[in-house]
């Protein structure tokens, strides 16, 4: 996959050229990736891209207008990690955000198990957990649950105020609380998806899977089979 640095100057060597005055030439954003949403100024069309890989999103193209784009569509969700890894929590450095992450993550884990195991609490909300997914998956998807009052798929502004009051009273060091919301939303649209809360815990994919490979080892069927036999 080329970055849309390398694209975009492959676009205006080629728009250089007799006769290629049409050539679509692609908007970049920062970090090689593309904008949401792309035109094509000659014909008047627009459409949404997966800015990881500039690829168009079925759908969605419009003429003479700009569509509404999802700004964090990408072809590989599951890398939203990455993002944070060289993103700054303002005033809470490297071995501090370490054990911020630890202590909310703890917090939402303890929560969770008296959730389940407590029928007075709105069980209703705690829904069968994918066994494909790490304990820590299950946590991070069961307390978005919570807060998407709206099952909009997003946690919007007020949604996120009782997020912001679990981690004030449940997180340590207390530096590294303020400006965490900040940090998750990499997209900026001042709402969190499932993936930014994700990847701004810390919280991986790969993992989860090998832990279940090593649990579920099926017991040898010698002696059934044997016994058939006979």
């Amino acid at each position: 996959a080329s970055s849309c640095d390398q694209e975009l100057q492959s676009a205006l060597e080629e728009a250089k050229q007799p006769q290629k005055d049409n050539v679509f030439i692609p908007e970049c954003a920062q970090g090689g990736l593309y904008k949401p949403v792309q035109c094509h100024p000659s014909t008047g069309y627009c459409w949404c891209v997966l800015v990881d890989t500039g690829r168009p999103i079925p759908g969605t193209s419009t003429r003479y207008e700009q569509p509404k784009c999802d700004n964090g569509a990408r072809a590989h969700p599951t890398k939203t990690k990455d993002l944070y890894k060289g993103r700054q929590l303002q005033g809470c450095p490297g071995a501090k955000k370490n054990e911020f992450l630890t202590s909310v993550l703890d917090a939402l884990s303890t929560d969770m198990v008296h959730a389940v195991s407590d029928p007075s609490l709105s069980s209703s909300r705690v829904s069968e957990p994918d066994p494909n997914h790490t304990l820590e998956e299950r946590v991070v998807h069961w307390y978005f649950k919570q807060l998407d009052k709206n099952s909009s798929g997003d946690i919007g502004k007020k949604e996120i105020k009782p997020f912001k009051r679990f981690l004030r009273k449940k997180s340590k060091p207390k530096k590294c609380v303020k400006k965490f919301v900040e940090y998750c939303d990499v997209n900026n649209d001042k709402s969190l998806s499932v993936q930014e809360l994700m990847g701004c815990l810390g919280v991986t994919k790969e993992e989860g899977k090998a832990e279940t490979k090593k649990r579920h080892t099926p017991k040898t069927n010698t002696e059934s089979t044997s016994s058939s036999r006979q």
